[in-house]
């Protein structure tokens, strides 16, 4: 009886081993069966090249890139969310963002994006091109190719503004002038016209200016100069000689000075010369006309030309009348030059620099004959 149960013990012993061998393969088969069946493979581009990299299904994307020895950092975008499971994808683009300087509206803004082209860029920073905008480079440029985006503001204004056109001088021959003499016959006389100019700014800047509509307002007057050809007749006067005739000589008896007394000798002061030329002729060659006379005293400044303003000699005259023209005034005896210019002074009128504030006004405005003669 003993022995009976001596042998079912060791039968039960076997028995439970067999079990537990059992259990143990199909353990291992069960797990590599899920590890199998729970795995997934996904294809990684980085740049160029790609990977496929392989991780449990449930595994988030930003685990799987790492534990493939893929760090993130913020200079580089990734195609899905990193927190993604891995079940959800098959491919993921790693890229790295494009860093440049966005120059706009006078600013220059650092920009690291996600975005791909240039039109990309200006529509995440909200910039809008008007009809006339243009950027460099075009909207269709990747930015992985540039480092810099420039904004181009473009406006056009039509500018209206008034333009002198220079006169012309003619000379003639005049056979009744002497050689070396000229004579102004006609005063030129600039003329102007109208015109309006489109300009072009870019950033405010000009860049282009072009007239596209003109018209003559005033047409200019030719200077009509008359050059002298008569030459001159020289003429010889005889020589007369004189015979020398003795003068004999005279004894002059001596007298003795007797001393007088001293006379004061008065002075009489003399009345001050004015600075001007004062004549009562009208100079030769000089051209005749009447002017609108004004006077101005001083200002603390020089004249136009450089010299310090001088009463009985300065006036201010139109740029028809070059510097050191002279003006004969017959009424003020006094032959002016022109030395200075003035806002108010334009074609036919001049003004005569004075000493005091009221000189001027008894002067007040005046039309005057007078003669011009050039330089």
């Amino acid at each position: 009886m003993q022995e009976k149960n001596t042998e079912g013990l060791k039968k039960g012993k076997k028995t439970v081993l067999k079990l537990g061998m059992t259990g143990i393969i199909v353990t291992c088969i069960i797990g590599t069966t899920c590890s199998f069946a729970f795995a997934k493979e996904v294809t990684v581009k980085i740049g160029d090249t790609e990977k496929v990299l392989s991780g449990r299904i449930f595994e988030n994307v930003g685990d799987v890139l790492e534990d493939n020895g893929i760090e993130l950092t913020d200079d580089y975008t990734v195609s899905v969310d990193t927190g993604t499971a891995l079940f959800a994808v098959d491919t993921i683009e790693v890229k790295v963002k494009a860093t440049g300087n966005l120059l706009v509206d006078g600013e220059s803004i650092a920009y690291q994006t996600d975005a791909q082209t240039v039109g990309d860029l200006l529509e995440e920073n909200n910039i809008q091109l008007e009809e006339l905008d243009r950027v460099e480079p075009g909207k269709a440029t990747a930015l992985k190719d540039i480092s810099q985006v420039k904004v181009i503001r473009v406006e056009i204004s039509e500018l209206p503004s008034r333009q002198a056109i220079a006169y012309t001088t003619e000379k003639k021959d005049n056979p009744d002038l002497e050689v070396g003499k000229t004579k102004v016959v006609q005063v030129g006389i600039d003329g102007a016209s109208s015109q309006v100019e489109r300009v072009l700014y870019e950033n405010g800047v000009e860049v282009k200016r072009e007239v596209i509509s003109e018209e003559i307002v005033k047409q200019p007057v030719k200077e009509i100069i008359e050059v002298g050809t008569k030459e001159t007749a020289v003429v010889t006067t005889p020589v007369v000689e004189t015979p020398a005739t003795a003068t004999p000589a005279v004894e002059t008896p001596a007298v003795t000075a007797t001393p007088t007394a001293q006379t004061p000798v008065a002075t009489t002061p003399t009345a001050q010369t004015p600075a001007g030329e004062t004549t009562t002729t009208i100079p030769e060659g000089a051209v005749q006309t009447i002017l609108n006379c004004t006077a101005y005293t001083a200002t603390g400044n020089a004249t136009a030309s450089g010299v310090m303003p001088t009463a009985n000699h300065t006036v201010a005259a139109w740029s028809g009348l070059p510097f050191g023209t002279k003006i004969y005034i017959p009424s003020m005896g006094i032959t002016y030059t022109v030395e200075d210019r003035g806002g108010a002074v334009t074609e036919g009128i001049v003004d005569i620099y004075m000493d005091t504030y009221d000189q001027c006004i008894q002067f007040g405005r005046q039309n005057l004959e007078a003669y011009i003669t050039y330089p």
